[in-house]
Protein backbone atom coordinates (compact mmCIF):
# COMPACT_ATOMS: atom_id res chain seq x y z
CA UNK A 1 0.00 0.00 0.00
CA UNK A 2 2.80 2.42 0.88
CA UNK A 3 4.48 1.63 -2.40
CA UNK A 4 1.32 2.60 -4.28
CA UNK A 5 1.11 5.90 -2.43
CA UNK A 6 4.75 6.69 -3.15
CA UNK A 7 4.30 5.76 -6.80
CA UNK A 8 1.18 7.92 -7.05
CA UNK A 9 2.94 10.91 -5.47
CA UNK A 10 5.92 10.56 -7.80
CA UNK A 11 3.64 10.20 -10.80
CA UNK A 12 1.59 13.25 -9.79
CA UNK A 13 4.65 15.39 -9.07
CA UNK A 14 6.15 14.51 -12.47
CA UNK A 15 3.08 15.77 -14.31
CA UNK A 16 2.70 18.76 -12.04
CA UNK A 17 6.25 19.86 -12.91
CA UNK A 18 5.62 19.53 -16.62
CA UNK A 19 2.46 21.60 -16.47
CA UNK A 20 4.18 24.56 -14.83
CA UNK A 21 5.93 25.37 -18.10
CA UNK A 22 3.51 27.35 -20.21
CA UNK A 23 3.14 26.38 -23.83
CA UNK A 24 4.84 28.93 -26.03
CA UNK A 25 2.91 30.56 -28.90
CA UNK A 26 6.00 29.87 -31.04
CA UNK A 27 7.63 26.45 -30.52
CA UNK A 28 11.15 26.58 -29.05
CA UNK A 29 12.91 25.15 -32.11
CA UNK A 30 11.31 27.72 -34.40
CA UNK A 31 11.89 30.49 -31.85
CA UNK A 32 15.61 29.72 -31.76
CA UNK A 33 15.78 30.11 -35.54
CA UNK A 34 13.79 33.36 -35.45
CA UNK A 35 15.88 34.92 -32.70
CA UNK A 36 19.11 33.86 -34.40
CA UNK A 37 17.97 35.72 -37.51
CA UNK A 38 16.90 38.70 -35.41
CA UNK A 39 20.40 38.91 -33.96
CA UNK A 40 21.90 38.75 -37.45
CA UNK A 41 19.58 41.56 -38.54
CA UNK A 42 20.51 43.69 -35.54
CA UNK A 43 24.20 43.13 -36.25
CA UNK A 44 23.69 44.20 -39.87
CA UNK A 45 22.04 47.41 -38.63
CA UNK A 46 24.76 48.25 -36.14
CA UNK A 47 26.48 50.81 -38.38
CA UNK A 48 23.33 52.24 -39.97
CA UNK A 49 21.71 55.36 -38.52
CA UNK A 50 18.60 57.50 -38.70
CA UNK A 51 15.72 56.97 -41.07
CA UNK A 52 17.68 54.44 -43.10
CA UNK A 53 18.12 52.25 -40.01
CA UNK A 54 14.42 52.42 -39.19
CA UNK A 55 13.46 51.52 -42.76
CA UNK A 56 15.91 48.63 -43.02
CA UNK A 57 14.93 47.31 -39.60
CA UNK A 58 11.28 47.25 -40.61
CA UNK A 59 12.14 45.40 -43.82
CA UNK A 60 14.41 42.88 -42.05
CA UNK A 61 11.81 42.09 -39.39
CA UNK A 62 9.02 41.76 -41.96
CA UNK A 63 11.17 39.30 -43.89
CA UNK A 64 11.84 37.29 -40.72
CA UNK A 65 8.14 37.19 -39.80
CA UNK A 66 7.23 36.15 -43.34
CA UNK A 67 9.97 33.51 -43.54
CA UNK A 68 8.84 31.87 -40.30
CA UNK A 69 5.12 32.50 -40.84
CA UNK A 70 4.70 34.41 -37.62
CA UNK A 71 4.04 37.96 -36.47
CA UNK A 72 5.44 40.59 -34.16
CA UNK A 73 2.52 39.99 -31.80
CA UNK A 74 3.20 36.27 -31.62
CA UNK A 75 6.90 36.86 -30.96
CA UNK A 76 6.08 39.42 -28.26
CA UNK A 77 3.68 37.01 -26.55
CA UNK A 78 6.30 34.25 -26.68
CA UNK A 79 8.97 36.47 -25.17
CA UNK A 80 6.56 37.62 -22.45
CA UNK A 81 5.99 33.99 -21.43
CA UNK A 82 9.74 33.32 -21.43
CA UNK A 83 10.52 36.38 -19.30
CA UNK A 84 8.46 34.74 -16.57
CA UNK A 85 10.80 31.75 -16.70
CA UNK A 86 14.40 33.04 -16.90
CA UNK A 87 15.91 29.56 -16.70
CA UNK A 88 14.00 28.44 -19.76
CA UNK A 89 14.91 31.64 -21.59
CA UNK A 90 18.56 31.11 -20.71
CA UNK A 91 18.49 27.58 -22.14
CA UNK A 92 16.98 28.89 -25.37
CA UNK A 93 19.62 31.61 -25.60
CA UNK A 94 22.36 29.03 -25.21
CA UNK A 95 21.16 27.47 -28.47
CA UNK A 96 21.01 30.90 -30.11
CA UNK A 97 24.58 31.69 -29.04
CA UNK A 98 25.70 28.32 -30.41
CA UNK A 99 24.01 29.14 -33.73
CA UNK A 100 25.67 32.55 -33.86
CA UNK A 101 29.09 31.12 -33.07
CA UNK A 102 29.00 28.21 -35.41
Amino acid sequence: MKLRIIFFLMFFSFFACNRTQKKLPIPEKKLIQILTDVHYAEAALQDVYGIQKDSLKKIYYQEIYQLYETSEEELTKTMDVLRQNPERLDKIYQFIVDNLNG
